[in-house]
């Protein structure tokens, strides 16, 4: 083997290594970005399963208000606008 054979082939060995080692630092940050990506997923779903708890307890409480003064008060100061209570007829 010739000598500038052997300091292509040293050169082309070196970059190669250098290229994986490249590669195995990406993988790491993606890995990280990954699992910082699944934690922000995590939250947003949790606040979604809170936005539809608190509908549902919303719900729930405007049925309680059409008979309880009290509770149709407490909403309408919070801003929930709600029909007026149905009146039974004798």
């Amino acid at each position: 083997m010739k000598r500038w054979q052997f300091t292509l082939l040293l050169v082309i060995g070196i970059v190669c290594v250098c290229l994986s080692l490249v590669t195995i630092v990406f993988a790491r940050q993606n890995r990280r970005l990954q699992e910082a990506l699944q934690a922000q997923q995590a939250m947003i779903n949790k606040g979604a399963l809170s936005q539809q708890v608190g509908n549902n307890l919303l719900r729930e409480m405007a049925v309680v208000a059409q008979r309880d003064e009290k509770m149709r008060k407490l909403l309408q100061d919070n801003g929930f606008n709600l029909p007026a209570s149905p009146t039974s007829n004798p």
